[in-house]
């Protein structure tokens, strides 16, 4: 299996099982098991690369924006606020990504061995979160 076919694969089984409210760890779990070690996200471009164990991919997404645009001095508080609302079911994706766009996040690292992710301001800041350990049946 190749590393298009990992992730897709992946993916795919997540959308079968991830609930709504605090999915995130059901997905990276599918990710981690399928061989999947680490996924960054880079803010505005859209883009997304998977290191796994049969290769790295690049997957671009449609651009948030487009453009010269000033990037927000990164507020803790505001990506917090992102976070907790998208775990608790209450945004889309895209909600999600544009709300830690607009707290000054440019790009965020997902460590599935790790079960961490690090949101990177331009300036270096960083806020790391540990997520859950999950059972996939």
């Amino acid at each position: 299996m190749n590393a298009i076919e990992l992730v897709d694969g992946a993916m795919k089984k997540a959308e079968t099982i991830r609930p709504k409210v605090g999915g995130f760890p059901y997905l990276a779990e599918c990710l981690r098991e399928a061989g999947v070690l680490k996924n960054v996200w880079t803010l505005p471009a859209g883009q997304s690369t998977f290191w796994t164990v049969a290769g790295v991919i690049s997957l671009t997404n449609a651009p948030m924006l487009t453009g010269f645009q000033e990037v927000a001095t990164f507020d803790r508080e505001a990506l917090i606020k992102a976070l907790r609302a998208d775990q608790a079911g209450k945004t889309t994706f895209p909600e999600f990504l544009s709300a830690t766009w607009e707290a000054g996040v440019i790009d965020y690292e997902a460590n599935f061995e790790k079960r961490i992710v690090t949101y990177r301001g331009a300036q270096g800041e960083e806020y790391v979160e540990a997520y859950p350990a999950v059972t996939i049946a």
